[in-house]
């Protein structure tokens, strides 16, 4: 059986490496926050402010507008947020290449870095604005290429930049595509390629170098192995046996036997 190693990294470069990567994703949060945390200020001051000089009770009018610029200055905060971490792994990605890596190398070192900026967008922000043009921006910004008419109902889609969707593609709910592994304390990475009118059913799994061609429909829960192709438009059943299940026909074909 395969073995595992963990990535392991020194003391003496952990905590100045984390340091740094914690200091820029603060960076990004404070800039993303800025505008929304003017117009909350200015919304206190505006229709709240004789009220709280006075400590007399705040008028029911004045509380609702508050309220109303607080939930605005969310989606003002998601959509400059998204901006910025989109625009930022952007930036960062372009020292990263596909292959084999080291823990130490350039790739290695920016990967992690990216990571975790997206790790910040995939936690805080996509899960309350799916299946969206913020989520679609974001990826985009971040270097995934999307195609027209394309649905994504997931925010799993990782290292984004190494990711190509075709026109009229679906991709279903809490799917994942990820275009890495960590396999024997190296970083392997390689660019996952989805064709037009695809299918990729909820909680499907796409591997590094995954690469699909025009038409194929995934049902639920199926897993494409590291380098797999399915060139042509057919359906495929998780439960039919095989890593992304045996072909079970699609319109003009017989079910498989």
């Amino acid at each position: 059986m395969r073995s595992h190693r963990r990535l392991h990294v020194p003391a003496v470069l952990e905590i100045p490496l984390t340091t740094c990567v914690y200091a820029l994703c603060a960076a990004l949060l404070g800039a993303s926050l800025f505008v929304p945390a003017l117009i909350v200020i200015w919304g206190i001051r505006r229709f709240l402010s004789d009220a709280l000089i006075s400590h007399a009770p705040p008028s029911a009018g004045g509380v609702a507008v508050v309220c109303m610029l607080v939930g605005a200055s969310a989606f003002v905060f998601f959509f400059i947020g998204l901006l910025l971490m989109g625009l930022a792994i952007r930036g960062l990605s372009l020292a990263v290449r596909p292959g084999t890596h080291g823990p130490f190398s350039v790739t290695t070192i920016f990967w992690m870095t990216l990571n975790s900026i997206h790790t910040i967008a995939f936690r805080v922000i996509l899960p309350l604005v799916p299946a969206g043009y913020f989520s679609t921006m974001y990826f985009r910004l971040a270097g995934c290429r999307i195609g027209k008419g394309v649905w994504l109902t997931t925010a799993s889609l990782l290292d984004p930049y190494m990711i190509s969707i075709g026109d009229g593609t679906v991709v279903g709910g809490d799917a994942v595509l990820s275009a890495h592994i960590f396999s024997n304390g190296r970083l392997f990475l390689a660019p996952i390629r989805i064709g037009k009118d695809c299918q990729i059913g909820a909680h499907a799994l796409l591997c590094p170098g995954v690469t699909l061609g025009t038409g194929p429909r995934w049902e639920s829960w199926p897993m494409c192995a590291k380098g797999d192709t399915y060139p042509r438009a057919r359906a495929w059943c998780p439960s039919e046996g095989s890593p992304c299940g045996r072909s079970c026909g699609s319109k003009g074909e017989g079910r498989a036997g």
